[in-house]
């Protein structure tokens, strides 16, 4: 870390980055299945597929950024991880489907980024419910906020990493 300088928050990234070509190359499986039983995307939908794979890269290299940061001063933060990802599918609307809860609960999960992520590739891809625009500008908004957030938070503690570690 202080030998040779190279920009850290490639390290953030890179636990962002593989994860997105693992699930390009999976798309592979799931375009094989959707020929196997004749389900293709309807229409100039699915063109907007990448914009919800890019809004929950977003979503989760601003959340990374701020962890990673906060991992490198309070070493806890990485046994915190595992807990919080084994609840963060059931509030993002990975088992069920939004519509089907009440309309309050609607609006607190569409605070989640990821329910907006998610939502919408059910919608452009598996044929879904098109996803709300206010909830999914709320998504947005959020993902954004995560981002420059982490990285502004990445930015800050970035001089005392070599310290630390």
């Amino acid at each position: 870390m202080t030998k040779v300088y190279f920009p850290r928050v490639l390290l953030p990234m890179a636990a962002v980055i593989v994860p997105a070509v693992d699930f390009l190359l999976s798309m592979t499986v799931m375009v094989g299945v959707m020929a196997v039983y004749s389900s293709w995307p309807h229409g100039p939908i699915a063109l907007l597929a990448p914009f919800f794979l890019v809004l929950a890269l977003v979503a989760a290299l601003g959340l990374g950024l701020f962890l990673s940061a906060l991992n490198v001063r309070y070493r806890d933060v990485a046994y915190a991880i595992p807990v919080f990802l084994q609840v963060l599918p059931l509030l993002s609307g990975v088992p069920f489907v939004l519509d089907n809860i009440p309309q309050k609960w609607q609006w607190i999960l569409s605070i989640n980024p990821m329910t907006a992520a998610i939502s919408g590739w059910r919608w452009t891809l598996l044929g879904g419910l098109a996803p709300d625009p206010a909830r999914t500008a709320v998504g947005v908004a959020v993902a954004v906020l995560m981002f420059v957030g982490g990285l502004a938070f990445f930015r800050s503690t970035e001089p005392r990493f070599a310290d630390t570690i």
